[in-house]
């Protein structure tokens, strides 16, 4: 009988274990509106009010966000190849093309109502695209197995001015002036400062636990978005010796990753979005999450979230305050 007792005692402590009570001090978000698009939302960028969204076989939609609770497209571009990534820059949306002759092709946005193709690079798959908004001249492709920088000072014509083989698959790149931060999926991250010569560029690189997808990088800190093994934190103060300092497992695969104050927001496939806590980079705890069917991309501003969402498209969610 004491055997008995015993076991189910145990068994009850296991299950518990693995099925943590709710934290009743979860914050609470609730979606505010949703744009259904045509294809597939992988990515997104955002200026003014103006939401531009990489919409895989749906092309480039372009959705108007001025009436936050009323989102609609304005404007598309459709194309033949899967457009995966985007950026935006002055007048010009620069989409990663994701197939055989793919690479970047450039899109004049000047009349978002009607984008014109202008130009395009592609001896590459693109995945993804960064065009930092001080910088007048280059934009930066994350090609599969080739990091890219593309000379777009004459959007007709594109063209590589640097190129570096990387040994893991590149998905996703943060720039900071003249150092570039590479999610290079199965090998982590690695980093590039592109002041010194094509030889000597690598500069350091740390493996992740899984699949590393896309990186943000705020202070001293870059925040991995790392598949199966979710939310990774690395001390990057030392760019020469990077140094994984914490990492909070989210509940599915973590695709994207942005950070906006002490909070990281985790596109996370099936998982939805996860609101993760990071104010102690050792010990990062959950702050909160949002369910939507297949996270994507994430993006923050004024508090408010943005999500391409493979299924609903352009979901807009804000934080329940309290009554």
């Amino acid at each position: 009988m004491k055997k008995t007792v015993y076991f189910i005692f145990l068994a009850a402590l296991v299950i518990s274990c693995h099925h943590p009570i709710p934290d009743e001090n979860a914050h609470i978000f609730r979606i505010l509106s949703a744009c259904s698009l045509p294809g597939y939302a992988e990515d997104l960028d955002i200026i003014d009010d103006l939401v531009y969204v990489a919409n895989d076989q749906g092309g480039l939609q372009i959705i108007d966000i001025s009436d936050s609770e009323n989102p609609f497209v304005i404007g598309e571009y459709m194309s033949e190849k899967s457009i995966v990534g985007i950026a935006v820059r002055d007048t010009f949306a620069y989409l990663a093309v994701s197939h055989s002759q793919g690479g970047v092709r450039i899109v004049n946005v000047a009349e978002p109502q009607n984008p014109v193709f202008v130009g395009e690079d592609n001896w590459y798959y693109g995945y993804s695209v960064v065009a930092p908004q001080n910088d007048t001249m280059f934009v930066y492709v994350a090609g599969g197995y080739w990091f890219v920088v593309e000379d777009v000072s004459l959007p007709q014509y594109p063209s590589f001015v640097r190129r570096f083989s990387t040994p893991g698959d590149v998905r996703g790149i943060y720039v900071i002036d003249s150092i570039v931060f590479l999610a290079c999926e199965q090998m982590g991250l690695h980093i590039f400062n592109l002041a010194k010569p094509d030889s000597e560029a690598l500069i350091g690189w740390l493996d992740t636990p899984s699949n590393a997808r896309n990186v943000f990088v705020e202070d001293d800190y870059a925040y991995i978005a790392d598949g199966r093994a979710g939310l990774i934190i690395i001390d990057v103060s030392n760019p020469q010796n990077p140094i994984l300092t914490g990492q909070y497992d989210t509940p599915d695969y973590a695709n994207d990753i942005f950070v906006s104050g002490n909070l990281a927001f985790v596109a996370d496939g099936e998982g939805g979005l996860q609101v993760i806590d990071i104010a102690d980079h050792y010990e990062p705890i959950s702050y909160g999450e949002i369910e939507i069917p297949y996270a994507n991309g994430v993006y923050v501003r004024h508090d408010t979230i943005y999500a391409a969402d493979r299924d609903m498209g352009l979901v807009i969610i804000i934080e329940e305050t309290a009554q």
